[in-house]
């Protein structure tokens, strides 16, 4: 969703600037299960806009996790020895923009 924020600078002067998330993609599918690096582009609506990244299972690390600005964030995915396929998410958030929710499906370890 992209909204507007309007910026004062002194007396005379103001501007808008859009604020917006997104990041491409949002799923992941068959991930390696022996683990892999993916890659998720971050695009904002300034180079000032701030964003987190916040993984919400243990077995994906986000290795930067934050910036100002567009930015590609890597997503480094553990090995899967569990025997069963899984579901992971990252959720990407800014503020005044609603959250982006990176789903993360890995495959099962054949043996």
């Amino acid at each position: 969703m992209k909204r507007a924020l309007t910026v004062h600078h002194g007396l005379n002067y103001e501007r808008t600037v859009p604020v917006y998330l997104n990041v491409d993609p949002e799923v992941f599918n068959n991930v390696a299960y022996g683990g892999e690096d993916l890659y998720a582009d971050v695009d904002v609506g300034s180079e000032a806009q701030e964003w987190d990244a916040d993984s919400n299972d243990w077995w994906i690390l986000v290795m930067s996790e934050n910036s100002p600005g567009d930015d590609t964030v890597t997503l480094r995915v553990a090995a899967n020895s569990t025997g069963s396929p899984r579901q992971g998410t990252v959720t990407f958030s800014s503020d005044d923009c609603d959250d982006v929710v990176v789903t993360v499906n890995q495959l099962a370890n054949p043996t």
